[in-house]
């Protein structure tokens, strides 16, 4: 059982962006295209009046200290730790992966970080015990859904919870629609379009609605025609219309009553009843 309580009519939506290189291609030209939107992704937010929660990976705090700090002084924003490499193929030691991004972590913010996301939602329970023992107040990897060949989460709360053999640490999963498990993500809102969007006018909901993104599912670089054929066409569909699609989910939870905070306001109960 999660360890704070919630009113039961509270209806909270959290906003949050995986702070990353865009599909991590080995090769000259690629790296961090979509860091030439932060400024438009900025205007963006801003102009819906939502805070962001940012999970940066270790690499890029090193990497591009000015566009953080941006995101930083221009937004309402909290950040957390998404790994040190953001390695996909798991190809490392976890603890030692850990160990590195909390460095690179607080050298650039003066502090721990208090909450962590694994990339692609790809972490085992053994790892979140180890988050737990370092100290991470909180995690917000889990995708109660199914992914082939990354994770099969569907037995999995939608809502949060304390993880088996842990401490302290919240999980905060990231979240879904009910029954059919699809999660609420920038990239399914728009690979799946209008159709999906107006399913949020009356489909059951959880209390509390985590939203995952990325800068690549709002901004079109290089990066996306060199994906191979079947992810490009996949992380192309609607990338022209997906601002709009986005501003579009956020009135349609705000019309459902859902305030948006950020996850440590979830986290420490400070959200105003």
């Amino acid at each position: 059982m999660v360890k704070r309580k919630l009113a039961p009519e509270m209806r909270l939506a959290c906003f949050t962006l995986d702070l990353e290189d865009d599909w991590y291609f080995n090769e000259p030209g690629f790296d961090h295209l979509t860091f030439e939107y932060i400024d438009e992704f900025i205007e963006l937010v801003s102009s819906l009046d939502i805070p962001v929660t940012v999970f940066a990976v270790g690499k890029t705090l090193e990497k591009f200290p000015e566009d953080v700090a941006l995101l930083q002084d221009k937004l309402d924003s909290e950040f957390h730790l998404h790994s040190y490499s953001h390695d996909i193929t798991k190809s490392y030691d976890f603890e030692e992966e850990v160990a590195k991004g909390i460095d690179a972590f607080e050298s650039f913010f003066k502090k721990k970080p208090r909450g962590y996301r694994a990339p692609q939602g790809n972490i085992e329970p053994g790892e979140i015990r180890h988050l737990d023992s370092v100290g991470f107040e909180f995690d917000s990897s889990i995708f109660p859904s199914f992914r082939p060949g990354i994770y099969s989460n569907l037995d999995k709360p939608l809502h949060p919870y304390s993880p088996p053999g842990t401490e302290q640490i919240v999980e905060y999963p990231i979240g879904a629609i009910p029954g059919v498990r699809l999660p609420i993500s920038q990239s399914y809102v728009k690979l799946l379009g209008r159709p999906y969007l107006r399913s949020f006018k009356y489909v059951p909901l959880p209390n509390v609605v985590v939203i995952d993104s990325h800068l690549q599912d709002f901004y079109r670089t290089a990066s996306h025609d060199n994906l191979s054929t079947p992810l490009r066409q996949i992380h192309k569909r609607n990338l022209g219309n997906s601002i709009k699609l986005f501003k579009t989910l956020v009135r349609y939870l705000r019309t459902r009553g859902y305030k948006f905070v950020t996850l440590t306001e979830i986290h420490d109960g400070k959200v105003a009843l």
